[in-house]
């Protein structure tokens, strides 16, 4: 991924709230990200359309959340030295927060949100595939890990998460549970499994991709 140097717009999506706060400036990369943020869950969700013709939309929506959580997005930021070109406030500087998984992944997307305005949909999409191509075939996010995930997303964002156990179905020996996940009020993943647990799991993962797909929480 080629990046200009010459773009205010991507020169912006290297500003951390830290150092705009130390420097009095008004504009930070949060905006960008958001942008950014939109944009990779679509194309990503493109891709997977694409790629895997025969998987349900609960597995889509997995293997999405795979791709797009923080851990990959930080991966790929060191991988393209993002990291170098931020810009931090003196204290972020030194608690280690350009390593950070959090900041990286944060920048990834506002640098993605950046080169969406300067060079169009098309580029966006180019680069994408670009980085995410290679990693279309990797296992999904773990479901022992989705539960945790999501409760991590949903009380950074100040949102409320609720499981609901909706049906049992099967015979006693092979139950069948079916498990809502509920984040800010709206119904955002539901689950299968042979136990509350593996449904619950299931719910949570289906959940936190909408939510980093761009579904928006509330309503």
């Amino acid at each position: 991924m080629r990046l200009p140097d010459d773009s205010p717009l991507l020169r912006l999506a290297f500003v951390h709230t830290s150092y705009a706060n130390e420097q009095g400036l008004k504009e930070t990369n949060q905006r960008l990200e958001f942008l950014g943020d939109a944009v990779l869950g679509l194309f990503v969700g493109e891709m997977l359309y694409r790629h895997f013709p025969d998987l349900p939309e609960g597995e889509l929506t997995m293997r999405r959340a795979s791709l797009v959580c923080e851990e990959s997005l930080a991966r790929l930021a060191s991988q393209l030295e993002l990291g170098i070109r931020l810009r931090l406030g003196r204290g972020e500087e030194q608690s280690g927060g350009r390593g950070k998984p959090s900041v990286l992944a944060d920048t990834f997307e506002a640098v993605l949100g950046a080169i969406y305005l300067e060079l169009g949909a098309e580029e966006t999409r180019r680069v994408v595939h670009e980085l995410f191509g290679p990693l279309l075939d990797d296992p999904p996010l773990p479901l022992r890990d989705a539960r945790s995930r999501l409760q991590e997303y949903v009380q950074e964002a100040g949102l409320d998460l609720r499981f609901e156990l909706v049906a049992q179905a099967g015979p006693p020996h092979r139950p069948i549970f079916t498990v809502m996940a509920v984040v800010g009020g709206r119904e955002l993943g539901r689950g299968e499994g042979g136990s509350k647990q593996e449904a619950t799991a299931r719910a949570a993962a289906q959940a936190y991709g909408a939510l980093r797909g761009g579904e928006p929480a509330g309503g």
